[in-house]
C-alpha cells in the first residue's frame, strides 16, 4: 500500500469525541467485538440507558444481517474469555430467530453454561420482544441441554428454575437414560430419585429442628450443600449449632459462592456490628440504604485457614469464569485481615502466570482516573476501579512499570511491587491529577519504553495520536488502549496503536501476546471454531 493509501485509509471515519478530542470511528467488526466484549446495556457518562440500549439493538440486528458468523464468535469469546452472560445470551436469541439454524445450535452449548443461564435464556425468548413465542426449534435446543448437561449438583441446586424450564420445553424423558429420568420426576413430582435430592431433604428437616449433629454436617460434606439451599432453613439453630454448620458447609462450597458469601460467614461469627446508611447506584438513579456491617469476629483460626486456603486455589478461580468485580467488593466488605490479603494474593498469582513477559522490557503504565471513568459498571463498581486495580496487577505482574495516573494532569504514582494489591489500586485512584482527559501529556513522560499500556475509555479531549506517531520509539513500538467502555471510538488507527476490551484478568495474557508479537483480539475472535 502506497503512503498516501496509509494516510487516507488512517484518517477515514475520523471523529470528534465527546471530549472534543480527536477519535476515529471503529469499523463493524471492531464494534461487535467491542460490545461482545464490553457488553453493558445501562447507560454511562455521556449517554442515557435508553441510548445505550438502542445503541445495541442496532448492533443485533445490523450484525445479524451482515455478519452472523463474526458476531457468533464474538459472543462465545465474550462469554468463554470476558466472562459475560446477558449479551451473549442475547445474541443467542436473535440467532435463534434465523431460519437457518445452524449457527444457533453450534453457540448454544457453548454460551449457555449453567441452567440460570438457561432459564434466563427461556425467559426472554418468551417475553422478551425478539422472538414470537419459543418455538418447537428452540424447544429442541435447550432439551438437548438439559439431557448433556445436567447433573445431581445442578438438579437439586436450581430445582425451582429447572421446574420452570422442563413444564415449557416438556423434554421426551422416556428416551434418555434412567438417570435423566430420574432428574425429570424430582423436577416436576418432588420425587426423591437421587441421594443428593435425599441428604438435602433430611439436612433441611433437621435445620428446621433446630438439630446439627454429626449426621447432619456429614451429609453437607458429602452432598457439597451450598449456602444457598440451607440458608433459610437456619432461624432456629442457636448460635453454636450455626457456627457448626457454616464452618462445614465452607469447606464445600464452589469458588463464586465462596467469594459471595465471606461477609455472612463474618457475621454468623460476628462479636460486633453497626448499622450505616449506604449510597446505591440502581438504574441510573442513586439511592440511601441501611446496610448492616461486621466491625469485629471471632472467626476459629482453622476456620479463617481453610477459607484462605479455597481464596487461593487460582485453578478454581480460574474454573469460575468468575470477574474480578466480586473480589473486589468482597475486598471491600470483609473486616478479617486474612481474608482481605488473600483477595488481594489470588489476583496478584493470576497477574504473575498470565503477564510473564520478558522482565528486562520496561513498561509505562498510564490509567486514566477522569470523570468519565466514573462510569457505573456495575451497581458499586465504576470502570476507574477496574482501571486502577489492572494499572496495579501489572505492577504486581512486572516489577519495571511505571504507573502513572492521568486526566487534567500526569503524576508517577510511587507504588511498590511489594505493596497490598488493593492498596496500590487505592493510591492510584487517590492520585489528585484533576476530571479532564488529555493524554498528548502521557507522551511528555515518554521515555522511549517499546510499549505504553493505557487504560481508558478513550473519551480523550486532545490528540494523543498526533504525538504518538512524532514521537521517537523503538521498532514495533506498541500503545496498547485497554478499553473500559463502548463508545465505539478510537484514539488511532494507525496499526502501532492496539485495542482490546474487557473486564476480565484473563485478557493480560492478551496484553503479553500483543508484546510478544501473537495475535490480538480481532484476530481472536477470528480464530473460535465454531
Amino acid at each position: 500500500m502506497k503512503t498516501i493509501e496509509k494516510v487516507q485509509q488512517m484518517n477515514s471515519n475520523k471523529i470528534v469525541t465527546y471530549e472534543g478530542g480527536v477519535g476515529y470511528q471503529t469499523t463493524f467488526r471492531e464494534t461487535i467485538a467491542e460490545f461482545f466484549s464490553l457488553g453493558l446495556l445501562e447507560g454511562n457518562f455521556y449517554q442515557s440507558s435508553a441510548d445505550v440500549l438502542k445503541n445495541a439493538k442496532d448492533i443485533f440486528e445490523r450484525a445479524l444481517k451482515e455478519e452472523p458468523e463474526f458476531a457468533t464468535k464474538s459472543a462465545i469469546y465474550g462469554n468463554n474469555v470476558n466472562s459475560l452472560k446477558l449479551v451473549p445470551s442475547v445474541w443467542l436469541l436473535y440467532l435463534s430467530t434465523l431460519e437457518d439454524k445452524t449457527l444457533f445450535k453450534k453457540a448454544f452449548p457453548r454460551i449457555i453454561q449453567n441452567p440460570k443461564m438457561l432459564h434466563d435464556f427461556l425467559e426472554m425468548a418468551r417475553k422478551g420482544g425478539v422472538r414470537d413465542g419459543v418455538g418447537r426449534g428452540v424447544k429442541k435446543v435447550i432439551n438437548k441441554w438439559l439431557v448433556a448437561k445436567l447433573n445431581e449438583y445442578q438438579v437439586s441446586r436450581n430445582k425451582g428454575k429447572l421446574s420452570e424450564v422442563i413444564k415449557v420445553t416438556r423434554p421426551d424423558s422416556k428416551k434418555e437414560s434412567e438417570e435423566f429420568q430420574a432428574f425429570m420426576q424430582y423436577l416436576a413430582k418432588d420425587a426423591l430419585t437421587f441421594p443428593r435430592a435425599v441428604g438435602l431433604k433430611s439436612v433441611i428437616e433437621k435445620l428446621e429442628q433446630g438439630i446439627v449433629d454429626d449426621e447432619t454436617l456429614s451429609l453437607v460434606e458429602q452432598h457439597r450443600l451450598q449456602l444457598e439451599e440451607l440458608k433459610h432453613s437456619t432461624k432456629n439453630l442457636s448460635d453454636e449449632g450455626k457456627q457448626a454448620l457454616y464452618a462445614q458447609m465452607y469447606k464445600g462450597l464452589n469458588y463464586s459462592a465462596l467469594i459471595l458469601n465471606l461477609v455472612a460467614l463474618e457475621r454468623v461469627f460476628a462479636t460486633e456490628t453497626t448499622t450505616v446508611n449506604k449510597l446505591r447506584r440502581v438504574n441510573g438513579q442513586y439511592n440511601y440504604y441501611k446496610q448492616q456491617l461486621v466491625v469485629e469476629t471471632d472467626i476459629p483460626d482453622a476456620v479463617i485457614e481453610m477459607v484462605v486456603e479455597k481464596i487461593n486455589d487460582v485453578k478454581a478461580y480460574r474454573k469460575s469464569n468468575m470477574l474480578p468485580f466480586a473480589l473486589i467488593t468482597a475486598e471491600r466488605m470483609v473486616v478479617t485481615p486474612a481474608f482481605k490479603s488473600a483477595l488481594g494474593n489470588v489476583l496478584k498469582q493470576v497477574a504473575s502466570e498470565a503477564f510473564s513477559i520478558d522482565k528486562s522490557i520496561n513498561l509505562k503504565v498510564a490509567v486514566d482516573t477522569s470523570s468519565s471513568m466514573n462510569s457505573q459498571v456495575t451497581d458499586s463498581l465504576s470502570c476507574v476501579e477496574l482501571a486502577t486495580l489492572f494499572g496495579a496487577m501489572v505492577k504486581k505482574a512486572h516489577a519495571k512499570s511505571e504507573v502513572y495516573a492521568v486526566a487534567s494532569q500526569i503524576k508517577k504514582v510511587p507504588i511498590r511491587k511489594q505493596d497490598e494489591l488493593f492498596d496500590m489500586a487505592h493510591q492510584i485512584e487517590e492520585t489528585k491529577v484533576g476530571a479532564g482527559t488529555l493524554f498528548e501529556q502521557i507522551m511528555r513522560e515518554y521515555k522511549g519504553e517499546k510499549y505504553i499500556i493505557l487504560f481508558t475509555d478513550s473519551e480523550s479531549a486532545d490528540d494523543l495520536e498526533r504525538v504518538w506517531l512524532k514521537a521517537k520509539k523503538p521498532k514495533d513500538a506498541k500503545l496498547i488502549v485497554w478499553q473500559l467502555q463502548a463508545y465505539q471510538t478510537r484514539i488511532s488507527k494507525d496499526p502501532s496503536v492496539v485495542y482490546l476490551a474487557g473486564y476480565s484478568d484473563r485478557l493480560m495474557g492478551l496484553v503479553k501476546n500483543i508484546i510478544e508479537g501473537k495475535a490480538g483480539q480481532i484476530e481472536e475472535i477470528e480464530n473460535v471454531e465454531l
